[in-house]
């Protein structure tokens, strides 16, 4: 009885929550449109900074969370996209809205060429395969002088420019920013929620029973894959006209690992919890400043922390938490103790009724 009320209290928060939820969205784009005109510079670059990783965690997301593929490279995409969208501007005089056209196209190619060998594999190799990827993407750029630069980067990359109009005030670029990660999570969203949607979830929860079914999981890896980089190339396309600067060291393997970090400390298979990791992961470094150097760590410690006791993130399916978590047991335990009280106390009833 008691699960079943805890069952049906955890329904009706979710019957609220559904019922508000297009006033709170409401809300919340509000405050956000608010929020340049109450906060300093500096809290503004932090909330535009969020809108860049929100592109890459919900990629992510696509990849690791919907359809069950470990990406760790995902950085190496992020920076396939800022450095093409950087040299086209920057070397061939390109208008920003083809470099970041530009960006998404050639990290999703890049994205379909390491996605196609890796459909034989599994998820384990799959992340070394992506590892790789990394390591050869900072190999190229560290070493390709006549390109990239090298050690010393891109400098003098131009802002943002649309139609003319170059967003070069914090409060111009603030609000591009915040209406790109807007679209991105409609389209990403809607892609969820649809026909495909259910394929990668399918494909990721029993790859064998959605093949029975029709599910062409092969051609869902893929796509789902490509997908997720397009959106990484757009962020590195957004990243680099926004700090006007980038090099190698941007696009380390330790980004990738925060990029994952985001999407299972947000929830795995949720798309606001991918935009709820990417919030916490660039805010946490400004309120521990002085372990900043230390995020990657501080991560870790926090995701060791989750996986004990809520495996499947903050807004996570519990498909991924199974029974493994120190929450999950502890409440396990409570009703088994709830259950053996209730056959006592029915027992003694039948008792005293003889």
């Amino acid at each position: 009885m008691k699960k079943t009320a805890s069952a049906y209290e955890s329904t009706k928060m979710k019957g609220v929550f559904t019922k508000y939820r297009t006033p709170l969205l409401v809300l919340l784009i509000v405050c956000l449109a608010a929020a340049p005109f109450i906060s300093n510079n500096y809290i503004k670059r932090i909330i535009s900074t969020i809108y860049i990783y929100c592109l890459l965690s919900m990629g992510n997301m696509i990849i690791s969370g919907h359809t069950g593929m470990l990406n760790m490279g995902h950085s190496a995409f992020w920076g396939t996209g800022a450095y093409i969208s950087a040299i086209l501007m920057t070397a061939y005089g390109m208008p920003f809205w083809v470099g970041f056209l530009a960006a998404g196209v050639g990290a999703g190619i890049a994205g379909l060429i390491i996605s196609i060998p890796c459909l034989r594999l599994s998820t384990d190799f799959l992340s070394l395969i992506t590892t790789a990827f990394q390591y050869i993407f900072l190999t190229i750029v560290r070493n390709w002088m006549s390109m990239t630069r090298g050690p010393m980067g891109l400098t003098a990359i131009p802002p943002i420019s649309l139609f003319g109009y170059r967003f070069s005030s914090p409060i111009a670029v603030y609000y591009f920013l915040m209406v790109m990660a807007i679209i991105a999570y409609i389209i990403l969203n809607n892609i969820v929620k649809s026909k495909f949607g259910r394929a990668m979830e399918a494909t990721r929860d029993d790859e064998i029973g959605a093949r029975s079914v029709g599910v062409k999981t092969d051609f869902v890896k893929i796509l789902a894959f490509v997908i997720g980089t397009v959106f990484a190339g757009f962020a590195g396309s957004l990243y680099a006209s926004y700090i006007s600067y980038i090099s190698p060291s941007n696009f380390v393997y330790d980004q990738s690992l925060i990029f994952m970090q985001m999407c299972i400390i947000g929830g795995l298979g949720s798309i606001p919890g991918a935009i709820i990791g990417a919030v916490f992961f660039t805010v946490m470094p400004e309120i521990i400043r002085p372990l900043a150097v230390y995020r990657v760590g501080v991560g870790g410690l926090i995701m060791i922390a989750f996986m004990l006791f809520r495996p499947q993130g903050l807004l996570g399916s519990r498909a991924f938490a199974c029974e493994s978590g120190i929450q999950e047991k502890i409440k396990q335990r409570r009703i088994e103790r709830q259950m053996r009280k209730s056959q006592k106390a029915a027992a003694g009833t039948s008792a005293k009724g003889d």
